[in-house]
């Protein structure tokens, strides 16, 4: 299937498978609260959540993937998307939410506009970002931003990033400390896809990066479970619907791209990423446990992005007791 067309067949037919603050530049040791969280800035590719309910629960993360946000004329997409994310905040409550991608269509070649960022910052709900392919400003069209602009336009965004010789990358984690603990329960990492052929895959340099905050990590003691977003997903997404053992819906091609299988090496040799959470195909929503990580698919949530009218558009909500020795990542789709 060529990437982001739908196949009539498909589209035709059944499944395969049955609070107002702007925030600034960052700088080191900056900490605002949100809710029942306190978010603190530790490094440009750090942070932390103090997570501090009155009463005991779990925090509570809403995933977005595919909302590709676009000139809207014809369709209303971008009303029925935000009208969407609307229902979901109140009803789900979510005390963060996690965009994996493709937010936008700023790689076109007509008109990029960015009602979506209004839309998101509307919501008054903390949110970060992982790069999708679609998000790089490839076609340097009208509108269009880097990538580092759309960063800079998120409020109560918290995104973060490093700088190497190989330039900048949207890798970044989070820490997750439950009320005035010392030291965390479970930690969320962040990588950014590429968008050209033999790029759009976790890149070398990140993942240098995640080696070094294990190699960190171990030193002060932390060996909390890791919690991983991604936009594209592995090849082993593949491995999994193969051996027969995911739950839920395949209805298109699995495309994990560049994808190699280092990743997941990667991954599963630091002994702590419990599960990996990506997007990219619009129709494909299943789960399931592989050599001990749980790979899922988020639900599709643009009313723009491709797929059958049939096919529901929604979130992913994961939450995490943070009480908990070795909080699990459990999660539910909600529309």
């Amino acid at each position: 299937m060529k990437r982001r067309e739908f196949l009539g067949t498909l589209a035709a037919g059944a499944p395969a498978l049955a609070f107002g603050i702007s925030r600034p530049t960052w700088a080191d040791e900056t900490e605002t609260r949100h809710g029942d969280m306190l978010i603190h800035q530790k490094a440009s590719d750090h942070l932390d959540i103090r997570f501090t309910p009155n009463r005991p629960r779990p925090l509570r993360l809403l995933q977005l993937a595919d909302t590709h946000f676009h000139p809207d004329t014809v369709k209303h997409s971008n009303q029925a998307t935000e009208s969407l994310l609307r229902s979901l905040i109140e009803r789900e409550q979510p005390d963060f939410i996690i965009h994996t991608g493709d937010f936008v269509n700023n790689d076109n070649d007509k008109l990029v506009e960015w009602t979506g960022m209004s839309i998101l910052n509307g919501l008054k709900t903390p949110w970060t970002l992982c790069f999708g392919n679609h998000d790089y400003p490839v076609n340097k069209a009208e509108g269009s931003k880097p990538l580092d602009e759309i960063r800079q336009n998120m409020e109560r965004g918290f995104q973060g990033y490093i700088d190497a010789p190989t330039g900048r990358h949207y890798c970044y984690r989070y820490d997750l400390l439950n009320g005035d603990a010392a030291k965390p329960s479970a930690s969320l990492f962040f990588f950014q896809v590429g968008y050209d052929t033999g790029d759009r895959r976790i890149s070398d340099p990140q993942l240098a990066w995640f080696n070094r905050q294990m190699e960190q990590d171990a030193e002060r003691g932390v060996n909390t479970p890791i919690t991983v977003f991604v936009h594209i997903p592995l090849v082993e997404y593949r491995d999994l619907f193969d051996s027969g053992s995911a739950q839920g819906v395949k209805a298109e091609n699995i495309c994990f791209d560049s994808d190699t299988g280092e990743s997941f090496t990667r991954f599963q040799k630091s002994g702590r990423v419990v599960a990996v959470f990506c997007g990219h195909d619009h129709v494909n929503n299943y789960h399931g446990l592989w050599k001990g990580i749980d790979l899922v698919y988020g639900r599709v949530t643009g009313l723009g992005a491709y797929g059958p009218p049939t096919w529901k558009r929604g979130g992913r909500l994961i939450t995490l007791d943070l009480q908990a020795p070795r909080p699990a990542t459990r999660h539910t789709e909600v529309f």
